[in-house]
This record gives C-alpha cells, sequence and structure tokens, in this order.
C-alpha cells in the first residue's frame, strides 16, 4: 500500500585543492586593491592634514606678528638659517611663543626625526627676516602623496632671501610651503 520513498544519499565531496587555491588567490587579490586603497586614502589623509596644520600655525604667526611687530626668531635668531623642528625641543619653544594664539602647537602626524628637505615627515620654522630681510619665515612639511598639487615642484616657490633661486631646487620636490600665498 504504501510505497517508502527511496531516498538516495549521495557521498558528498568537498573542494578540490585546485578550487581553493583559486578562491585563495581571489580574496588575496580583492584584499591587496582594498589594502592599496586604503593606503593610500592614509597618506593622503595625512597630507590633508599636514596643509591645516600649517594653516592653523600660520594664522597664530600673524596673529604674533600683529599683537608683536615681529614674527618669533628661529633657533639662531633672526635673519640667519635656523629652524625649529617639530621632533625636538626647539619645537617646544615655539609653542610657548605661540600658545597665547593656537595651543597645542600642532606637530607633523608622523614626526620622524628628520626635517622635510631631509626627507623627514616633521614640520619646520625658520629663516626668520626682522632686520636685514623683510618680515617673513619658512613653515614647511614633507608631504606623501607624489601627485599633490601643493608640492613644491609645481608651485616653483622663490628663496625671499634670494629670489633668483628656485626653493625646491635639490630639495625633495615633495616639500609643501606654508608661509607663501
Amino acid at each position: 500500500m504504501f510505497r517508502f520513498l527511496k531516498i538516495k544519499f549521495h557521498k558528498k565531496r568537498g573542494f578540490t585543492l585546485i578550487e581553493l587555491l583559486i578562491a585563495i588567490a581571489i580574496i588575496v587579490v580583492l584584499s591587496s586593491l582594498t589594502l592599496a586603497n586604503y593606503s593610500t586614502s592614509r597618506m593622503k589623509a595625512r597630507d590633508a592634514q599636514r596643509i591645516n596644520d600649517l594653516a592653523q600655525i600660520k594664522t597664530a604667526l600673524e596673529l604674533f606678528y600683529n599683537h608683536n611687530g615681529y614674527y618669533p626668531q628661529s633657533s639662531c635668531g633672526w635673519d640667519c638659517n635656523g629652524y625649529r623642528e617639530s621632533y625636538d625641543g626647539s619645537w617646544d619653544s615655539l609653542a610657548t611663543d605661540l600658545a597665547p594664539y593656537i595651543s597645542p602647537l600642532p606637530k607633523d602626524p608622523i614626526n620622524s626625526n628628520n626635517v622635510p628637505w631631509g626627507l623627514g615627515y616633521s614640520y619646520t620654522y625658520g629663516n626668520v627676516g626682522r632686520y636685514t630681510y623683510k618680515p617673513q619665515y619658512d613653515l614647511t612639511a614633507l608631504l606623501e602623496d607624489p601627485k599633490n598639487p601643493q608640492r613644491c615642484t609645481v608651485k616653483q616657490w622663490k628663496f625671499y632671501f634670494d629670489s633668483s633661486i628656485l626653493w625646491c631646487g635639490s630639495y625633495p620636490g615633495q616639500i609643501y610651503e606654508a608661509s607663501t600665498d
């Protein structure tokens, strides 16, 4: 009367080694593409932060100038080729000078132990004119993105101590100068 249903059980088989290798290869390729995009995004975000930080420092320097009639001195004083760097104690003295106008004084997101023209990710302030040269200064950082339109190889800045010399010159083309307009 009742017929029993015949159910056939097939032996399940797993993935072959080739199928597993192809799946792993696809995952590796997709993750490397995602990681590359993530890395580029982080680099561009750090560059944007550098440009924003230096704009804030520039505003603080202009406020200092409006109040005092001169810019804070560099590590060697005024009218000399000296710098204060964000990776050492000289930056702390600049922070003290600018404390009424900006606090805390920003540092580079990476803040390595070298100046921008030495391929270090740091902020520098210096080359301050006062007596011999007109009141002016350098405020620089090294950008990571080789295509950033704000880098010195694109802007073609010139030294204000000697306007016949291109500022970028032999320095890395990735330097960003915030003090020039």
